[in-house]
């Protein structure tokens, strides 16, 4: 595959970004900007979250169907051709876990992120390698993947139909395109979300991120308040149903995301909590609209999981 712009795993070299068009030009710098401090060696969270798996079964990464996807490429990978683009590949996560060991023979893979820190992933693999692009436009390549995933990334980009787009029409025809996207929340959570990403959006990296750890402090000490909440009957309007509810999951759930969890501790809690608040674009679908995205850009969705936070979507090309 011809990819420009490629990192060198021996030298890791950041070589220059391709210049692409795109929708909102500023916003995407400030989504690579984002990401290469969330990213970057200095949050230290790409070691962190390699080399804590408890901590790690909390993320989304191990969640819905990623992981037995992932076992699906592999197994396919050891008899036959397999080729993978990872759009949004973040910090190589995916690309680890696929080229795990023993590492399957017929894998290839390609890898593209918007960000600066692509250089620093690990990569002793010759069948794969990493682009610095925005994923929101066409991989300049002709040819085509059996693969094609972007995990919680989709709703980061300016116009997100318009991304699906772009990543189906290099998917080949009886390939798998897997995705997974933001959940719509209660109407008040929603609202704060939005409003409180106003403020803290145009905050440069460095500023937002110590600004967040409100946000993750609020979290543990509502965690540690003891007493439950009664709700007595539903209130569908407000997205709340019947029930008892821990103090902090509940304020959580229905009104504002102040995320913390042991396992992760503050520092690392800070990361969930700046990747919610301060990314440029944070789309929110029901199912159903993520389905019918799909659709219209030409895919036959095959399987849907669901959490509080996202959904997982397979779906595949005609052929």
């Amino acid at each position: 595959m011809d990819c420009p712009s490629i990192i060198d795993p021996a030298t890791k070299e950041k070589l220059p970004r391709i210049p692409v068009p795109n929708l909102l030009a500023d916003a995407s710098n400030e989504t690579a900007a984002h990401y290469s401090k969330q990213w970057g060696d200095d949050t230290g969270y790409t070691k962190f979250i390699r080399n804590a798996p408890k901590a790690a079964k909390h993320t989304m990464a191990r969640q819905l169907g990623w992981p037995d996807l992932f076992d699906r490429i592999r197994a396919e990978a050891t008899i036959r051709d397999v080729s993978v683009y990872d759009a949004a590949c973040g910090f190589g996560l995916i690309h680890r876990d696929l080229f795990a060991a023993p590492t399957p023979d017929h894998l290839s893979y390609v890898g593209a992120d918007i960000h600066e820190a692509l250089g620093s992933i690990e990569n002793p693999f010759p069948k794969s390698r990493f682009v610095r692009f925005d994923v929101s436009d066409r991989l300049p390549t002709d040819d085509q993947f059996d693969f094609v995933v972007c995990r919680a990334a989709l709703h980061h980009t300016p116009d997100p139909e318009h991304t699906l787009r772009n990543l189906a029409s290099v998917l080949k025809p009886g390939g798998t395109l897997a995705i997974s996207v933001y959940t719509k929340k209660s109407p008040m959570r929603d609202a704060s979300d939005d409003y409180l990403r106003s403020r803290i959006t145009p905050m440069k990296p460095d500023d937002a991120f110590q600004l967040v750890r409100q946000f993750t402090s609020l979290g543990r000490d509502l965690q540690e308040s003891s007493g439950e909440i009664v709700i007595k009957e539903d209130l569908p309007f407000l997205g709340i149903k019947a029930g008892k509810y821990p103090i902090q999951p509940f304020i959580y759930d229905h009104f504002l995301k102040c995320w913390f969890n042991s396992e992760f501790g503050e520092q690392w809690s800070d990361i969930v909590n700046f990747d919610w608040y301060h990314p440029p674009f944070a789309y929110r679908y029901t199912l159903p609209e993520a389905i019918a995205m799909n659709e219209r850009c030409g895919l036959s969705v095959i399987k849907t999981e669901s959490n509080k936070a996202q959904h997982y979507i397979e779906a595949t090309k005609p052929t």
